[in-house]
């Protein structure tokens, strides 16, 4: 998302540097999903029309196989029978729920999480935890998750430690 870096960032074979706005747009929403502390659902949508919402911009499968998909992705969740509900009715654990389908249903390479769990109490963190351990190895994800919370990184397979913006 930020442009002003040094060195090549290469994702999926191709180099980042250099390509416009649009360019860059279309990467993150098709290799790129992102799982924030707040999970920016739309509260006038339902969970499965939020999980929809990248699909649509992304625009490669009919809206039909979209919503096959993206309602496979909430019942690998767990919260299938949360589909028709409307946003603003979930627990926050559902909603984070929510966003990690949403975050997936392009099929994308890498997930950026920024804080997941920061808005969750333990039983909801671990459950994050767990599908995130999941993600990574039953569908190969590579997972960048940024975080405050040292039980989290802890249970982690690389831990990368910053301190005003440098790595320690």
């Amino acid at each position: 998302m930020d442009t002003d870096y040094t060195g090549d960032l290469i994702i999926d074979g191709s180099k980042i540097g250099n390509k416009s706005t649009d360019e860059l747009a279309a990467i993150r929403n098709e290799k790129i999903g992102f799982v924030f502390q707040f999970h920016y659902l739309l509260n006038e949508f339902t969970a499965l029309k939020n999980v929809m919402l990248p699909g649509f911009k992304l625009n490669k499968v009919s809206e039909a196989e979209l919503e096959h998909n993206a309602y496979e992705y909430l019942k690998d969740l767990g919260i299938e029978k949360l589909a028709l509900k409307m946003a603003h009715q979930l627990s926050g654990g559902e909603k984070q729920r929510v966003a990690i389908a949403r975050a997936m249903i392009n099929d994308p390479l890498i997930l950026m999480c920024d804080e997941p769990t920061g808005n969750l109490d333990s039983k909801n963190a671990d459950v994050v935890f767990n599908i995130f351990k999941e993600l990574t190895e039953s569908f190969n994800k590579t997972l960048l998750v940024v975080t405050h919370d040292l039980e989290f990184a802890k249970k982690t397979s690389r831990i990368i430690e910053m301190d005003d913006g440098r790595i320690i």
